[in-house]
């Protein structure tokens, strides 16, 4: 799990205390009086910022999002299984997050969609099923898994079907592709830069700006935004990306400027950990322990 995941985990949970808080002048304030990183989600500060949204009451330092911890079920059950099918993945995901499953974390919408067609199904209710069309980050974590287990782009678009029928997910894999396999070659803004040209059309002016533009808080106005959906997401990675100089400055800017950080994170903290070390001691803090590994 330490070729990408590891990073991506790190930064996830490394967030999550000021997961969805989306007042970045009231991050900015408080980033001056204490670290954002590992912290408990507290309602109080939730309540200060004002918009926001109070998701996972029951965290402990070092868990994960939902999406952190889809990370963790799909590498367990492809490590197993490389075979593992699109079904396979669906009947996973839904066997934690049902009603009387063992997760117990926020469910999101895209997991909530994917509950009711299941249930559909089995009760033979006869509704039509809902369309999952999602354009949230959660269709990268099979991109993420498969890099780590060096299976195929195309089993991971597969997969990725559970929850997106959007063709941007397949194009991103090569973006990011072309960026990891040559990781150690050239500057990462060069690499980024020259990876635009692989992504779809209607966002290689947004990317293009993420590299040039250097005010933040205008960039992400203009041309991104804050939360999860990836026309807002993707360019903000590339822009945190291109201007940072460690693994922890990455991460503490992702977390400082607010939104969806944690599920940020993971993307973000994946392809950093591949140009930066990261702490060990931030890697002990996470809540995964590796025992049945030899990784």
């Amino acid at each position: 799990m330490d070729n990408y995941l590891i990073g991506g985990l790190v930064a996830n949970a490394a967030s999550l205390g000021f997961h969805w808080v989306y007042n970045p002048e009231y991050l900015e304030t408080l980033a001056k009086k204490q670290s954002l990183l590992f912290q408990l989600p507290n309602i109080e500060q939730y309540n200060e910022a004002g918009k926001s949204y109070f998701s996972y009451p029951l965290a402990k330092v070092g868990d994960f999002t939902s999406q952190g911890m889809f990370v963790i079920w799909l590498y367990e059950a492809l490590k197993k299984n490389p075979n593992l099918s699109r079904a396979d993945y669906e009947n996973l995901i839904y066997s934690k997050v049902r009603p009387g499953g063992d997760y117990n974390g926020y469910v999101e919408s895209y997991s909530k969609m994917l509950v009711v067609n299941k249930l559909n199904a089995d009760l033979g209710l006869g509704f039509k099923d809902l369309v999952l069309s999602d354009d949230h980050l959660v269709g990268f974590i099979p991109y993420l898994v498969a890099k780590e287990l060096d299976l195929s782009n195309e089993k991971a678009w597969d997969l990725a079907q559970v929850f997106t029928n959007k063709t941007e997910y397949p194009a991103f894999f090569n973006v990011f592709d072309y960026i990891l396999t040559r990781i150690n070659q050239k500057p990462i803004q060069a690499l980024l830069k020259e990876s635009i040209v692989y992504a779809p059309i209607q966002y290689q002016n947004k990317l293009s700006l993420s590299l040039e533009m250097k005010d933040t808080k205008s960039f992400i106005k203009d041309y991104a935004g804050i939360s999860c959906h990836i026309p807002y997401s993707l360019p903000l990675i590339f822009h945190i990306l291109a201007n940072s100089k460690s693994f922890e400055e990455g991460v503490e800017w992702n977390t400082r400027i607010g939104g969806a950080s944690s599920d940020r994170g993971l993307l973000l903290g994946a392809i950093l950990s591949k140009i930066y070390p990261v702490r060990k001691e931030w890697i002990k803090k996470i809540n995964y322990r590796r025992s049945n590994e030899n990784d």
